[in-house]
């Protein structure tokens, strides 16, 4: 979590800093008028604009996570391969230089996977599932007043994210087969972002930037050993888990205006 307050706070920095720079700005124009200082309004949104559109398309890297098996077993070796992300949203123009969204991405199936190589515990070896996982955000944005067409921002959103595990098996070193069992669940999600827009025509920009994603954890369904002889399950871990999933994405898109 300290990465993500860390990103949080540099956002809420950036806001200030260009709020006092702007008010320093003014405050020395007095007796003059804006047009004395060459000042031109940044084209952030059409004329009379008042919502918009967006689709935006990424990749998505994540970092190394923890996984857990029965609450006592840590996984060694784990990761979360990269995907594609696809999405959209539907955001509204609050005030000069501020927006809001509330957007949907969806992270396709990628690999995750951890050893257990814990000396006595049931059917080690490695754990590989397909994990996808839909991010529902509401989004605050800043924009910077750059005077042009091109419009740097920075933001941060809330919301939640709906991660699916898909089945998959288990192979042990002595041969042993098992089976892990497919499960969803919903997780707390947070962003911050930061990148620049780009007016291509009076109600189109271009969109490209970055976004940390905190998309909480998961966990799968049991692991049921398969013994040979008899038709006899086990169950050996109730709920092994994924924690700590963080995502670094890079995106880009368009985002049409609506007046």
């Amino acid at each position: 979590m300290t990465s993500i307050r860390g990103a949080f706070a540099l956002g809420a920095a950036l806001i200030v800093a260009s709020f006092s720079a702007q008010a320093a700005d003014l405050g020395q124009g007095r007796g003059g008028s804006l047009k004395d200082y060459g000042y031109t309004p940044a084209m952030v949104a059409s004329p009379a604009a008042s919502w918009y559109v967006r689709l935006d398309a990424g990749y998505a890297r994540y970092d190394r996570p923890i996984m857990v098996e029965n609450g006592i077993y840590d996984l060694i070796d784990t990761s979360i391969d990269s995907t594609w992300t696809l999405g959209g949203g539907v955001g509204t123009y609050l005030a000069k230089h501020m927006r809001a969204d509330l957007t949907v991405h969806h992270h396709f199936e990628s690999d995750a996977s951890g050893l257990l190589a814990t000396a006595g515990a049931p059917l080690q070896g490695v754990r590989r599932f397909g994990l996808d996982s839909t991010v529902v955000l509401a989004n605050l944005y800043y924009d910077f007043d750059m005077g042009s067409r091109f419009t740097p921002y920075i933001g941060v959103g809330l919301g939640g994210v709906h991660h699916r595990t898909k089945t998959a098996t288990v192979t042990d070193g002595c041969g042993c087969t098992g089976t892990i069992e497919a499960n969803d669940s919903w997780h707390v999600a947070a962003a911050a972002m930061a990148g620049f827009s780009v007016a291509l025509r009076e109600r189109l920009h271009f969109d490209a930037g970055y976004r940390f994603l905190y998309l909480g954890e998961t966990s799968t369904g049991p692991i049921r050993a398969t013994t040979i002889g008899p038709p006899v399950v086990n169950v050996v871990s109730q709920d092994p888990t994924v924690e700590n999933i963080h995502a670094h994405e890079f995106r880009v898109g368009l985002r049409y205006d609506i007046r």
